[in-house]
């Protein structure tokens, strides 16, 4: 049985707004083709994010157009509507979090705005 696949929630229902499966490492998130967007499920961010850089290099760069970091959309697990968080690690970084699963939506280019404004921050250091 296939599964409906999971819209971006920033670019659908564009065509291009559907979530592909990325293999980083020992873990798989989903990358949006059209946007460059990251979905996170619950408990994948914070462990990527302590990485070395060369383990995570597909996750890095990526534009984040100031039109989608506007736009909060749905889940692409469950599609309830997203809420805007501030980055811990960095201020000037704003994400989207589900609060049903918990799951976390980065825009194309958060991921290397985070992980670079606090290189030496482990997870650990922020509970």
């Amino acid at each position: 049985m296939a599964t409906d696949p999971k819209l971006c929630p920033k670019c659908s229902p564009a065509p291009e707004g559907g979530l592909e499966p990325l293999q980083v490492d020992e873990t798989e998130v989903d990358r949006c083709a059209g946007c460059g967007g990251i979905w996170f499920d619950k408990g994948e961010l914070g462990p990527l994010l302590n990485h070395d850089t060369g383990k995570i290099r597909v996750l890095l760069g990526g534009s984040d157009p100031e039109a989608l970091d506007q736009k909060t959309g749905a889940c692409p697990i469950d599609q309830k509507r997203m809420i805007r968080v501030t980055s811990a690690r960095n201020r000037h970084v704003v994400i989207e979090t589900c609060p049903t699963c918990q799951g976390i939506w980065l825009d194309g280019g958060e991921f290397e705005r985070i992980k670079r404004a606090q290189p030496n921050w482990r997870l650990g250091d922020l509970v």
